[in-house]
């Protein structure tokens, strides 16, 4: 028998650059079953999602006779990607929905968010500012590093395409970077394909690895990882 996914509608207000690449996000996942529904007051932020996504709204999220007209409280989610939303996020509160999902700029914004109620809440610009202190931090992991997102407790996933021809061929538990330097790998992208792999995969050239570990330690393994034959070949 087969299962089907429940339909999730999922509304997203404010549609600057932050809304928009999560609405393009969504979009490249044709199997999610998300149903989208747009909001902003500028009509030109929506225009160009018209023909991808639900609905398109051009109005002020912050009177509550627009959220109602819209019927807000029937979605599943509600995604704030405006960056002044304090209003907006009161009044969705007031009108009852219950699933918010907002993003804040700042500390003190968040700490504003949460006393209004909203439990899920991104900040972009200040994880933006601590991935671009940590690549400069580490020359390393500016010139290979892809992907990198910050963990909790100094740890980080990073992810590097395999130039090492010392590497290619080898199984994963030949490589020893869990007991070594306290890496593990999550995952593995070949041929636009990802897998989980167990201590029997081997290594392939231009294999994407996704790294889990210490900042400090993830360095040093894409040092290794990075490193290319005597005559520079890749």
């Amino acid at each position: 028998m087969r299962l089907f996914k429940k339909v999730r509608e999922i509304c997203i207000i404010g549609m600057g650059r932050f809304g928009s690449a999560i609405v393009k996000t969504l979009l490249e996942d044709r199997e999610n079953n998300i149903r989208l529904v747009l909001v902003d007051e500028d009509e030109k932020h929506l225009l160009p999602f018209k023909d991808e996504v639900e609905s398109i709204y051009v109005a002020d999220c912050a009177e509550q006779k627009t959220l109602e007209s819209i019927n807000v409280k029937d979605f599943d989610a509600v995604i704030v990607s405006a960056s002044n939303n304090i209003e907006i996020v009161a009044a969705l509160a007031e009108v009852g929905v219950k699933s918010i999902i907002a993003r804040a700029t700042s500390h003190r914004h968040a700490q504003v968010l949460k006393q209004i109620g909203v439990q899920s809440i991104v900040m972009p610009e200040v994880e933006t500012g601590k991935k671009t202190a940590m690549l400069v931090a580490n020359p390393t992991l500016t010139l290979y590093s892809e992907h990198m997102v910050e963990l909790q407790d100094g740890f980080v996933s990073a992810s590097i395409t395999i130039k090492n021809p010392d590497m290619i061929g080898k199984k994963i538990s030949d490589l020893g970077f869990r007991n070594k330097y306290g890496v593990s790998i999550t995952m593995i992208k070949r041929d636009h394909k990802s897998y989980i792999p167990e201590g029997d995969f081997e290594i392939k050239d231009d294999d994407l690895l996704t790294f889990i570990g210490k900042l400090e330690n993830i360095t040093e393994v894409f040092e290794i990882c990075a490193k290319v034959d005597k005559k520079g070949k890749k």
